[in-house]
């Protein structure tokens, strides 16, 4: 009876030397970050207290944390809104099938992908060193990773879509923003709510981190908890955050099922 190969030849032994190769690159990843099993074992006994101090809700900073997260919803809105209105105009220039000019949307492409590369909580650094804390410096940084985010994700969508609308428009002598504004946006805004509303999550989460460096909001207000050990407002700061996103991840979801299905 003649056997069938299910696997092509040779594959046994290359899954064994990938496996080896993991093996190595994780045996010297764990050398390189000089990971201290023994103090982290020792350590392992302060959990339970740390936990049972947290088993605590401060009920008196639930107003002034709503008052927070309030702000960093307005601040991930505003720059949401403005980082749309720049994004989608620099998208059409940098997709290639309706680019003006191939050199300006590479250095677009290339621009961006620069920005991207560098966290928005690195960006809240450089701004703040250059503006002072706050809020505006907040705006700024979080402006700055969204435009990154939307620019990459618009230019992809237009990239896929509208060939042969561009082609047809083109032969009747359409000029460049007719193309654009009758032919293009219509198919794309579709894509584009889309992804605008993964970037409005993405851009309150930002806005919370950020709260680190000193920008305002909730983020702020929890790491003043968190410098001072404060646990039970730590505790009651922590779920106020994750009731924010768990509403934030219903509604998004919803908006992007109707926008794919249709509004029942």
């Amino acid at each position: 009876m003649e056997h069938i190969r299910v696997t092509s030849k040779g594959s046994f032994s290359k899954s064994i030397f990938l496996v080896l190769i993991l093996g190595a690159v994780f045996i010297i990843a764990v050398k390189l970050i000089n990971l201290d099993m023994q103090s982290f074992f020792e350590r392992l006994e302060n959990v339970p207290n740390v936990v049972s101090q947290m088993m605590a809700i401060d009920f008196s900073i639930v107003p002034n944390a709503v008052v927070n997260i309030i702000t960093s919803l307005a601040l991930a809105f505003l720059t949401l809104v403005v980082g749309i209105f720049i994004a989608m105009f620099l998208s059409f220039l940098a997709a290639s099938n309706i680019a003006p000019n191939p050199y300006l949307a590479n250095c677009i492409k290339g621009f961006f992908a620069i920005i991207r590369s560098v966290p928005s909580l690195v960006w809240g650094l450089m701004v703040i060193a250059s503006l002072g804390f706050g809020n505006v410096s907040g705006f700024i940084a979080i402006l700055i990773s969204a435009v990154g985010y939307l620019v990459k994700t618009f230019t992809g969508s237009i990239e896929e879509t509208g060939g042969e609308v561009i082609e047809a428009m083109k032969s009747t002598g359409a000029s460049w923003f007719k193309i654009v504004y009758h032919g293009l946006l219509p198919l794309c805004i579709t894509a584009f709510v889309a992804w605008i509303t993964v970037c409005f999550e993405s851009n309150v989460s930002e806005s919370i981190g950020l709260g680190i460096i000193g920008v305002g909001g909730i983020g702020l207000l929890l790491t003043q908890a968190i410098n001072t050990y404060n646990y039970a407002q730590t505790t009651t700061i922590v779920i106020l955050i994750c009731l924010l996103m768990i509403v934030l991840e219903f509604v998004m979801t919803k908006i992007k099922t109707n926008i794919k299905y249709g509004s029942s």
